[in-house]
């Protein structure tokens, strides 16, 4: 779990500076070219909206994962 977590938040950060990037490539550029690239460079985003479900998917995972370990545990020290 804490990999995908991790997986996800290295491709939220990386997209993040990728936009940062393209922006600037972007602002150096005519009118017409910009608006040609600003509209292929959008399918980046699409690479947020993945990390921002992994890092989801694995958060739920690891507190399930540890609330059924504590109350395992918990049950062990009470019923043991």
């Amino acid at each position: 779990m804490l990999m995908i977590h991790l997986l996800g938040l290295a491709m939220g950060v990386g997209t993040s500076f990728a936009f940062m990037f393209l922006g600037i490539a972007e602002s150096k550029m005519e009118k017409e070219e910009r608006m040609k690239f600003a509209l292929n460079s959008f399918a980046l985003s699409r690479m947020g909206d993945v990390a921002g479900n992994l890092k989801t998917i694995a958060s739920l995972g690891k507190v399930t994962l540890l609330s059924g370990i504590a109350i395992v545990v918990l049950a062990v020290l009470i019923f043991g």
